[in-house]
């Protein structure tokens, strides 16, 4: 639903936040070893490039921004430049420790 608070999966660094034409505001997130997590179409962005976060820190707000027809997480999962399933990784308890 609009304005749902997102939260970090994983501590990790922020490498971008900013606005894009089609996906909206966007946030990717680098946890290391080359995983990302990538986040479109948010309300509201709550970081900043260059930011550490936390596990479980709130890093924006469920929006429509962008092209987009609806509130809702475009939400990714990339291993180098591969996409990730991330229901496989749900499959587990969702922790990951890239350190």
């Amino acid at each position: 639903a609009e304005g749902t608070s997102i939260y970090a999966p994983a501590v990790g660094t922020v490498v971008m936040a900013e606005p894009l034409f089609v996906r909206g505001n966007a946030i990717i997130l680098d946890h290391g070893a080359g995983v990302y997590t990538l986040y479109f179409h948010l309300a509201q962005i709550d970081v900043a490039p260059g930011q550490q976060v936390a596990q479980g820190e709130q890093i924006a707000l469920m929006g429509t921004t962008g092209l987009s027809t609806g509130s809702h997480l475009h939400w990714e999962v990339r291993v180098g430049e591969v996409f990730v399933d991330p229901s496989e990784w749900f499959a587990q308890e969702f922790r990951f420790s890239v350190e």
